[in-house]
This record gives structure tokens, C-alpha cells and sequence, in this order.
């Protein structure tokens, strides 16, 4: 009978804790997944929110300013205005008041951003239905709404080209569209901020 020494006790442990280690970091900890989307919202393990983190620290001086913490909770899957996601970085709880959110916090490290992500697991992201509704409205309640209308609203509200419209629709497949459905870009939007791209698929939406 072949006895066990410290030695493999030491090994086996250590292959415990580093499978412990694995299992935890591939852990999903990102938003809840939208109203009315079937799946999960991939791509917001611990070491995918690290990478964004380090993506978007430009400075590499270990925080974020409040624009960058933002983007960064949109890339942990939060499809929220900004007013939204500053109460998220305020650390209110869900449903308060917008009035109680407080501006005195102006950078945040990785686990400030990751230990909110936690306190806000019971907040509710943008729905299908509301983001049906609210490009209904921005079509002037119409069932359809022009690309051109789309890059009208892009660009003056949200600060984003021509160029970066077309990446957005040629992900949903929509790249040559000119009369956009707005129920149906709804589902797709958010079925791709849960489920976004591989450099593979942009690399090859570039081309």
C-alpha cells in the first residue's frame, strides 16, 4: 500500500486551491441580464472585468475617473443612463431617490467598482420593452426609425461617429439597414451587450 507524503498533501492542496482560485475568477459578476432576454451576460468574470479595468485606465495609475468608472460598469453589462449609473458609483441603493446621489467620490479603484457590482445585484437593468419604447420615440412613434435619425441622436447626445454606428449595426448584422425596425433592434441590442462580439467577429466586421 502506497502511503501519501507531505509532499503530495502539499500538491493536492495546492491543486484544490488554484482549481478554487479558477472557479471563482470565471464566475459571472456582471449585470442582470436585461428584461426579456433569454441567457447570461458573458464576457464579465472577474478577469474580463480586470482586463476592461486595464483597458480603460489610460493613465495605469490603478483608478478611474468617474467617465471611465462608467464605461466601465457598461462594460460589466449595464445598459443604464448616467444619472443611473452614478447612483450605482454613489453606492445608493436601488430605487432611491436621484436627489440623494452624492458627487464627493471622484476616482475608483477595481474592487470599489467590483464590491458595487455586488451591492447591486438585485437592481434592475434597461428592459426590452423599455428600449422599444424609448426608440419609438425617438422615431416620432413610428415602427421604424431611419439609420440616418440614429446617427442624429448618436452624435449630438452621446458623442459617438458615423464609424462607430456602423460597427454597432454590423455586429447586429444590420450593417447595410437603412429603415431600422425598433422592436426588433431592441432584442438584438441588448442580446449583444450579454452576449458581445469575439476579436475574431470585429476583426472580421473591419474588413
Amino acid at each position: 500500500m502506497t502511503s501519501t507524503t507531505p509532499a503530495d498533501k502539499s500538491a493536492k492542496s495546492t491543486a484544490q486551491g488554484y482549481h478554487a482560485y479558477r472557479k471563482e475568477n470565471n464566475k459571472l459578476k456582471g449585470a442582470n441580464v436585461p428584461g426579456g432576454i433569454e441567457g447570461t451576460m458573458t464576457l464579465t468574470s472577474v478577469n474580463d472585468l480586470k482586463v476592461a479595468f486595464e483597458m480603460l485606465d489610460d493613465r495605469k495609475d490603478g483608478v478611474l475617473d468617474r467617465t471611465q468608472a462608467r464605461n466601465w460598469l457598461r462594460c460589466a453589462g449595464w445598459c443604464l443612463p448616467d444619472e443611473d449609473l452614478d447612483q450605482i458609483l454613489s453606492g445608493t441603493a436601488p430605487g432611491s431617490p436621484k436627489k440623494l446621489v452624492t458627487t464627493e467620490r471622484t476616482k475608483w479603484g477595481l474592487k470599489q467598482l467590483m464590491d458595487l457590482l455586488e451591492q447591486n445585484g438585485d437592481r434592475d437593468n434597461t428592459s426590452v420593452a423599455q428600449l422599444q419604447q424609448a426608440l419609438r420615440r425617438l422615431a416620432n412613434n413610428r415602427a421604424k426609425i431611419s439609420r440616418e435619425r440614429v446617427l442624429e441622436f448618436v452624435s449630438q447626445d452621446q458623442d459617438l461617429k458615423e464609424e462607430d454606428l456602423d460597427q454597432v449595426l454590423g455586429a447586429l448584422g444590420l450593417g447595410s439597414a437603412k429603415l431600422l425596425d425598433c422592436d426588433s433592434l431592441a432584442v438584438k441590442l441588448l442580446d449583444r451587450v450579454c452576449n458581445p462580439p469575439s476579436v475574431l467577429e470585429l476583426h472580421e466586421m473591419g474588413k
